[in-house]
C-alpha cells in the first residue's frame, strides 16, 4: 500500500491496486454540520416528546414537582438531558455508519464514505471505535485536536480513525462514462437471480469487480481463477444464495456488473 497526498493506493495481495481519493476537511465539516442539525432536531423531538407525554399524564403534578424544595428536579432533568443528548450523539453516528457501510446523511449528502485503510467496509466495531473516541476530538469544542491530527495526517485521519483503522473517502460516481468499454454477458442466470446479487451490490463492491474485468487480462490464468472465484463467493456469503451455477466465476461476475451498468445509465 502507498500513499500520496489526498489519495490513497490499496494493492491487494492479487496486484489488484484501487484508488480512493481522501475527504479533506472541508467536506467532512460540510458533512458533520450537517449531521449536527439532524441530531439536534431528533433531540429536540425527543424532548417535546416527554414535555407531552408528562402534560398527558394526569398523575403527574410538574408544577407542585418543580416547587418541592424535598425533590432536586432541576438536576434530574438536567441529567436525563444529557443523557439524552448522549445517546443521540453517540448513536446517531454509530448507528448510521453501521448500517449504512460508513456513512450518515450528512456524508451521504457530500458524498463521503467512511471505509477501512484496506479498503473494505466498516463493521460495529470500527463504527464505535472511531465514535467512542470522537470526544477525544472535541475536547473544548469544535473539534480542535481533531482538526489538527487531520491536518497532520498522511491520510487525512483522525484520532478515532487511528484507533479504528478507518479512513474517508470521497464516493466515486457511478455512472459509465460513454467511451468506456460496456461488458455483455450472456444471461446465462435468470433476471431474478441476477437481480438479486445486484439489488445489494454496494458501490465499492462494484469498482472492485470492474476492475477486475478490466485487468484480467494481465493475470496468470491461476491467481485470476483465485480471485474471480473470491468475488464471487464473498457475494455468495453476502446475500447468503447458493453456489450451485452452470456459470463460470468470471461470467457471473460479468453478467453483475452487467446488470449494475445498465441500471446506472437508467437512473
Amino acid at each position: 500500500m502507498e500513499t500520496a497526498k489526498d489519495r490513497l493506493t490499496i494493492q491487494t495481495p492479487e496486484q489488484v491496486e484501487f484508488d480512493y481519493v481522501l475527504a479533506g476537511l472541508g467536506s467532512r465539516t460540510a458533512a458533520f454540520l450537517m449531521d449536527t442539525v439532524i441530531r439536534w432536531f431528533i433531540f429536540l423531538a425527543i424532548l417535546a416528546a416527554v414535555l407531552l407525554l408528562f402534560r398527558l399524564l394526569p398523575a403527574v403534578n410538574l408544577s407542585k414537582w418543580a416547587t418541592d424544595p424535598s425533590k432536586p428536579w432541576l438536576f434530574w432533568v438536567i441529567a436525563l438531558a444529557i443523557l439524552a443528548y448522549s445517546l443521540v450523539d453517540l448513536g446517531y453516528f454509530l448507528f448510521f455508519e453501521a448500517l449504512w457501510s460508513g456513512q450518515t446523511p450528512g456524508k451521504r449528502r457530500q458524498g463521503l464514505r467512511v471505509v477501512r485503510i484496506n479498503g473494505e467496509p466498516i463493521g460495529w466495531l470500527e463504527s464505535s471505535i472511531r465514535n467512542i473516541l470522537r470526544a477525544v476530538d472535541l475536547l473544548a469544542g469544535l473539534y480542535p485536536v481533531g482538526i489538527v491530527v487531520v491536518f497532520l495526517s498522511r491520510n487525512n485521519q483522525r484520532i478515532g480513525d487511528y484507533a479504528a483503522g478507518t479512513v474517508v473517502i470521497v464516493e466515486r460516481k457511478q455512472s459509465v462514462p460513454g467511451d468506456r468499454k460496456q461488458f455483455h454477458a450472456a444471461q446465462i442466470l435468470t433476471p431474478p437471480e441476477i437481480e438479486w446479487y445486484v439489488s445489494g451490490l454496494k458501490p465499492a463492491q462494484y469498482q472492485v469487480l470492474r476492475s477486475f474485468l478490466e485487468r484480467r487480462d494481465q493475470m496468470e490464468q491461476g491467481p485470476r481463477h483465485d480471485l474471480a472465484r473470491l468475488l464471487s463467493h464473498q457475494l455468495f456469503k453476502q446475500m447468503s444464495r447458493s453456489t450451485r451455477f452452470n456459470i463460470s466465476y468470471e461470467s457471473f461476475i460479468e453478467e453483475i456488473v452487467a446488470l449494475y451498468e445498465k441500471k446506472r445509465r437508467a437512473i
